[in-house]
């Protein structure tokens, strides 16, 4: 028992807006005799694939290839909210907290990160002060946390995991 097949045939007509031909009499002109289905598109306003990519991407979309590719994960620190004036106060009565604790060049050279990151928090310059708060390190953390500086203990908290 021989089934029944149906073909479709699609054809693309792209006419400029100054173009009068008839799209039906076109497509009678090229339609194939007998019985016929037509279907007239007005406009297309997006045709294809889209990819909305945030972040890194090595390969996107259908049939893609590559190799030898390294990828850095970098979180964004930028994103993390403080209050720098706040943030600032908060640091100086850190480096205080931590010049009477130091006992070691570790120690001064964390003081230093400390001072660094007060600078540039005054100055109002977000990743800068995040990247001396990094450097700044666990000890630093800790005495933010033991003398109670909220903000100071969270930044430092936010630099060291990103």
């Amino acid at each position: 028992m021989a089934s029944e097949s149906r073909r479709a045939r699609i054809v693309i007509i792209e006419l400029s807006e100054s173009d009068t031909t008839s799209i039906s009499e076109l497509i009678r002109e090229i339609s194939p005799q007998g019985t016929s289905s037509t279907y007239i598109i007005r406009e297309v306003a997006q045709m294809g694939d889209t990819y909305n990519v945030s972040g890194q991407a090595g390969n996107v979309g259908p049939d893609g290839h590559v190799e030898g590719n390294t990828f850095q994960q970098q979180s964004d620190s930028s994103k993390a909210t403080f209050d720098l004036p706040t943030l600032a106060t908060q640091l100086q009565a850190l480096r205080s907290a931590m010049k009477q604790e130091a006992q070691t060049a570790e120690h001064d050279m964390a003081i230093g990160s400390v001072a660094q990151a007060e600078i540039t928090a005054s100055s109002g310059d977000k990743p800068k002060t995040m990247a001396h708060l990094k450097s700044a390190g666990e000890w630093a953390l800790k005495i933010a946390r033991t003398i109670g500086v909220e903000v100071a203990a969270l930044a430092i908290a936010h630099s060291l995991t990103s």
